[in-house]
This record gives C-alpha cells, structure tokens and sequence, in this order.
C-alpha cells in the first residue's frame, strides 16, 4: 500500500488535512498560490514543475524525499495520469487508510535512525567539539563497504532514504544556530555552506551511526561497532523499545 508523506501546510495543496478515512484531493489553488508566494519573495522553492501537479504518493516509503513530519499510508488512488514505471506518481486524490511512523522512510531499522536526526538538530558546539575529538579510524573503508553491498541489491537511492539528505541539511541547521562564523563561500558558487572542521566531522560521525543503525545485517558486529564508535561514546547506544515477534 502507497505512502503520502505531509510535511507542513505550505508545502501541503491538497484538502483536507490527512487523518484516517478521509478522502483527500489535490487543490490547485493552493499550489497556483505557492507558487505566487515563491515568485514575490524569490527563495529557491521544490514546487512541482507545471505538468507535474497532484499530489505525490510514493509505493515504497524510502523513496520519500524528505523527511517528513507524518506519514500516511493511502489507498483508492486517483492517478493524474497514467500510472507510470517508476515508484511514485502524482494523484489527484486518495483515501487515508492509517498513520505510520515517520521513521520508516529511513527503512525497518529507521527508528535508530531517526534518533541520530533528533540529536543532530539540537547539536552543541560542545558536543561537535567532543565528536571531532575522537579518532574515525575505520569509518571511510566500512562506510565505502557498506555501500557497495547494499549497491549490489538497489540501483538508485540511499542505504538510510533521504536520512542522509536530511543530516546534511540539518547540521547546517544547527551549526548557524551557534554562529555564521562557522560558514563559508563556496569555491564553485560563492553560497554561504558550513566549512568549519569540527562541525563537518561531527556530521561525518552521525552519518556513520545513521548507515550503521539502518543497515546493520551489512556488516559484521564489530564493524558496526566502528562505524558507531564516535556517536555512542557521545549520545550512547539509542533507545529502542523492544520489537514485537514477527
């Protein structure tokens, strides 16, 4: 069953609100409005391009975007057009059958995973500073490892789905919280991107752990252990309630 994944009123051109049992429709109105907002303040916008409208629904949740703050699964598609060969599609309305834990858009390990993003959006500089002082030894050779051996299985995407994405803009995030002056130009483009080296090896360090929880059948116990090693001895191991049988 598809998934429809909401991630704030702005971004959201459909009507209702997605609760379970509604049938939800795309509202072009609300997207030709998006779009006249992004046009007067001119920001950068991830609107979808004219001839693609609808509502996204992906059939696999790792293949959302972003991360997103719910998750919904959704049936009784109502396709813009036919449906295509790849996993997602723009609708112009659905039944919402249930919600479903925002985590699983980084895999059935993704709630170790979604403990990572938590902590790395409330990141410390003392807490950057304690990451980068620990020795990564290990870490590129098992990260490259992991990644061919999931490779081998999957063609496109991500170990973790958009995790990483979302790590990446996340420490940025909260770097500026402790100061621009942890920011620098761009050589290519001259934008504003975090240069300071302590806060790019703590991001190395979450990075790490996120593979590591998400994926850890790729790699033997130790190995995890190593790639983990920086953000456990920081954060501790997450806290995970215990899984029902399968």
């Amino acid at each position: 069953m598809p998934f429809f994944a909401f991630y704030d009123a702005e971004r959201f051109h459909g009507d209702p609100k997605p609760r379970p049992g509604v049938r939800v429709s795309f509202m072009p109105d609300k997207l030709a409005a998006a779009r006249e907002r992004a046009a007067r303040t001119g920001r950068p916008d991830d609107l979808p391009s004219v001839g693609n409208e609808g509502l996204m629904v992906n059939e696999i949740a790792t293949d959302v975007p972003r991360w997103p703050s719910s998750l919904w699964r959704v049936a009784d598609l109502e396709p813009m057009r036919p449906i295509p060969a790849f996993r997602w599609l723009r609708c112009r309305a659905f039944t919402v059958t249930e919600e479903v834990p925002v985590w699983l858009v980084a895999g059935p390990h993704g709630e170790a995973v979604e403990q990572v993003i938590d902590r790395t959006r409330t990141l410390t500089g003392a807490q950057a500073d304690a990451l980068a002082a620990l020795p990564d030894e290990g870490e590129d050779p098992l990260k490259r490892t992991l990644w061919a051996r999931w490779s081998r299985d999957h063609h496109s995407g991500s170990p973790v789905g958009c995790a990483l994405t979302t790590l990446h803009q996340i420490i940025a995030d909260a770097a500026w919280q402790v100061g621009p002056h942890l920011f620098g130009p761009d050589e290519e483009d001259g934008v504003e991107v975090l240069k300071d080296p302590a806060w790019l090896s703590a991001f190395g360090a979450a990075y790490a752990a996120a593979l590591a929880f998400g994926n850890p059948e790729l790699l033997a116990p130790e190995e995890n252990a190593v790639l983990t090693r920086r953000w456990t001895t920081v954060f501790g191991t997450p806290d995970l309630p215990p899984r029902q049988p399968a």
